[in-house]
């Protein structure tokens, strides 16, 4: 589990991997990140791909997005998809 931030109503938001996939791709390794994003009473599933300097982040259906903010929560998941790549 990897603690994000707090959402308004200052309670954690965190992301929950499940499963890692590293297909192959021309030029290099896409990689494929699923798991849960919550604030412990809203979860959301989220898919997180990245290649190279490109990624994209696909959310569920939920009610996370009423307590925090999209925006800073995807560039958040995107840096955690960039780190994981170095490992």
């Amino acid at each position: 589990m990897i603690y994000l931030t707090t959402d308004q109503f200052d309670q954690a938001v965190y992301f929950d991997l499940r499963k890692t996939e590293h297909p192959r791709r021309a030029g290099g390794q896409e990689h494929i990140l699923h798991g849960l994003l919550g604030n412990g009473v809203s979860e959301v599933p989220v898919t997180i791909r990245s290649w190279r300097d490109w990624t994209a982040v696909d959310f569920g259906k939920g009610d996370l997005f009423s307590f925090v903010d999209e925006r800073t929560i995807r560039r958040m998941l995107g840096q955690v998809a960039r780190e994981m790549e170095l490992h």
